[in-house]
């Protein structure tokens, strides 16, 4: 029986089908006992997809049969002419190892191939039957091996729950082997799914078991992953030193001779590119741009799919915050495509849920909360919580684009929060709490405003992140003019100001510049904030994008400011040029 062929496999499909109805069984019973579809079964019958060898011995028990009986080349059970049974064929154990492992052989090419260019979905079915056939054959290095590597395909595709049951086992038959870097390498990969599943003291723990290795590959992972787990709780000097000390770890590999040149280069491309976050978490831009660019170029030159999404995330990140909106979102829709073409669900979901944020801070509503619901969709189904977060935000910020969704966004921003608090990510707390004041800003509700700009404050201060504070200080702004404390209000403005402009932070410029105009009756101030809004228009309008943006009501306020003060002075023709030059026919109404 050649179990290569249709013919071979049909041959077995009936072995099978016939042991099942010897046992007294139907195929919906066999199916369930061996936890498969019935659909899977019906193919092992008709021959179209080769059985593996796990759910063959899975059947074998529950039929009563050995597993053998599947692989015979004759019938055991065929009758002579005269009644009496033939004796059977003795099973060739020998033969039946050897076209194991030459199917064995075979899957493991077919896995390679499905590595390059990536297919993880098809690379977690090849490693099932490799997986197996090892098992079969008492090979359990590589049962560890293929465990590893289908759990590092689940990762990549986002199935989270999978990866993780895949890469523990990796762990649990390596340690029982004695095969360290197996280990290693799993518990490395199953600390980035905790971590992705909010669970960040395991994920520690993981980390911590990589960094003690005496393997260098293993020991800078493990300090650099430690690393970015000091950063995503804020923990920024501690981050920092972590990636000095990888960072010292590769030099060293490299003038020992552990590492050639180019394995130090890529591993330092991991370690800026975690330096990168703690830049940008900051506020600092300016900084962060030319390792984001280093960065961009090192991955592309060598390959790396996933630290050039990650680059790329950065430099979008970076676009969008220093207000160049047509390259932010021309890089986010290329992220989005690149994570498609790798298979990689989670840097799209996420990508889409940015893409979300920055189309609804354009106007574009409902463009945004189609986004932000299939980040969502996606963040849900793999239970990836930092993709819940960032679709979560963006389906805040598209409700509150739309009168009378202000609960909706609520509710939204709440669930950030309760993402980010059980994260303990700080830094997205406060951006979960801005959405919470602009709600509040929205429906007059000023104790609201108040606690939550008061917090949001507080925490944007101890992380040294200016851009957020910057806009933080304008909601405490507001929340001053609330209770009639102009002289607070105004102080709170200025240092807003203060703030966006050394980080050179868009949103943090125009609202704080905006505020500050509008207390004071500041022209000047006015002007400046607007003039950062018609940059960002024309960035709409280069990226091929509908100039939307005075759909946002915060922004269309600042033009608003401008006219009604212009008009207040009596410099009505300055006033009129100021609500024509806005292109928006309702600021006409202001006029009369």
């Amino acid at each position: 029986m050649d179990l290569s062929t249709k013919q071979g496999r049909r041959e077995q499909g009936l072995r099978i089908q016939r042991a099942v109805e010897q046992a007294g069984l139907s195929i919906e019973e066999i199916a369930g006992r061996i936890g498969c579809s019935r659909a899977l079964i019906y193919q092992y019958l008709s021959g179209s997809t080769l059985a593996q060898p796990d759910r063959l011995q899975q059947i074998a028990a529950e039929c009563g049969v050995g597993l053998a009986s599947f692989y015979q080349d004759s019938d055991s059970n065929s009758a002579s002419s005269e009644g009496s049974t033939i004796p059977a064929v003795p099973f060739d154990t020998d033969d039946a190892a050897t076209r194991l492992s030459e199917t064995l052989r075979w899957l493991q090419d077919l896995a390679t191939a499905q590595e390059s260019p990536p297919n993880p979905t098809s690379l977690v079915s090849t490693c099932e039957r490799i997986y197996g056939i090892a098992g079969l054959l008492g090979n359990r290095v590589l049962q560890a091996q293929t465990m590893l590597r289908q759990g590092n395909a689940s990762l990549r595709i986002s199935d989270y729950s999978s990866a993780s049951d895949s890469l523990r086992t990796a762990i649990r038959l390596a340690t029982e082997i004695g095969e360290p870097r197996i280990e290693l390498d799993a518990r490395q990969s199953l600390g980035h799914v905790l971590v992705s599943m909010g669970n960040l003291n395991e994920a520690r723990q993981q980390f911590t078991a990589s960094a003690a290795s005496a393997h260098v590959a293993a020991r800078w992972k493990g300090v650099l992953s430690l690393g970015s787990v000091h950063t995503m709780l804020g923990e920024y000097r501690e981050a920092m030193e972590s990636f000095d000390r990888a960072a010292a770890i590769l030099e060293t590999a490299e003038q020992d001779g552990t590492y050639t040149l180019r394995e130090a280069e890529i591993g330092m491309l991991y370690v800026n590119g975690n330096r990168i976050n703690v830049y940008l978490n900051g506020g600092d831009f300016r900084g962060a741009r030319p390792l984001i660019d280093r960065c961009v170029q090192l991955a592309e030159s060598y390959g790396i799919a996933d630290e050039h999404l990650e680059a790329r995330f950065d430099l979008a990140f970076c676009q969008y915050s220093t207000g160049n909106w047509s390259d932010a979102y021309l890089t986010l829709s290329s992220v989005i495509l690149l994570a498609r073409f790798v298979g990689h669900k989670g840097k799209e979901a996420i990508a889409s849920a940015w893409l979300g944020q920055l189309l609804a801070a354009a106007g574009d509503y409902s463009s945004s909360l189609q986004y932000g619901k299939d980040a969502l969709a996606a963040a849900m189904l793999k239970r990836d919580r930092r993709g819940e977060l960032y679709a979560q935000l963006a389906l805040a910020d598209a409700c509150l684009g739309q009168d009378g969704r202000e609960s909706e966004a609520r509710y939204h921003a709440g669930q950030a929060l309760a993402v980010a608090a059980s994260m303990r990510m700080e830094r997205a707390e406060i951006e979960c709490r801005l959405r919470l004041c602009r709600v509040a800003d929205l429906t007059g509700d000023n104790r609201e405003l108040a606690d939550h700009s008061q917090r949001a404050c507080q925490l944007a201060s101890k992380l040294g992140a200016r851009h957020l504070e910057s806009v933080s200080l304008v909601y405490a702004s507001r929340a001053y003019v609330a209770v009639g404390d102009t002289q607070k209000a105004v102080k709170a403005a200025e240092a807003a100001y203060g703030l966006a402009a050394s980080a050179e932070y868009a949103e943090g410029l125009w609202r704080a510049a905006g505020a500050l105009g509008a207390l004071t009756g500041d022209e000047g101030m006015l002007r400046s904030a607007i003039a950062v809004l018609d940059r960002l228009r024309s960035q709409l309008i280069e990226s091929g994008l509908t100039d939307s943006l005075l759909e946002n009501v915060d922004c269309r306020q600042v033009y608003i400011e401008l006219i009604t003060l212009l008009k207040r002075e009596g410099k009505l023709e300055q006033a009129a040029e100021a609500a024509e030059f806005a292109n928006w026919p309702p600021f006409s109404a202001l006029l009369r």
